[in-house]
């Protein structure tokens, strides 16, 4: 799987070229370094792990307060190039894995559910 950002989603100037954000889409935060994004996706949680396609979630833990994260992915060829941006929903299947990875507390968990 390779990460390429998705400029729609972005502010600001990125290895995709210049950020194109659109009100329709939600920005990625702006002090979001690249190595914490590579590292969102590397440790991402597959919604169906059976699937390489299947879109992805995480959580950044910020002095703000908990950030979700959602990835989707889709085939190049024969590769699977995915973009990531915040998103308000994690499905409960995957909030299970990231409170038993210790990712998230108990209490977090039945905030988010």
């Amino acid at each position: 799987m390779l990460y390429w950002p998705n400029p729609v989603h972005k502010r600001h100037l990125t290895e995709a070229g210049p950020g194109r954000w659109r009100a329709d889409k939600t920005p990625c935060p702006d002090d979001l370094t690249v190595a914490e994004r590579d590292e969102l996706f590397r440790t991402s949680i597959a919604e169906d792990p059976s699937e390489p396609c299947s879109k992805r979630y995480n959580i950044r833990r910020t002095a703000r307060g908990l950030e979700l994260f959602e990835a989707q992915c889709a085939r190049e060829g024969e590769r699977v190039v995915c973009h990531g941006y915040p998103t308000n929903h994690i499905p409960v299947k995957v909030l299970r894995v990231l409170r038993a990875a210790g990712t998230i507390t108990r209490a977090e968990y039945d905030r988010l559910v």
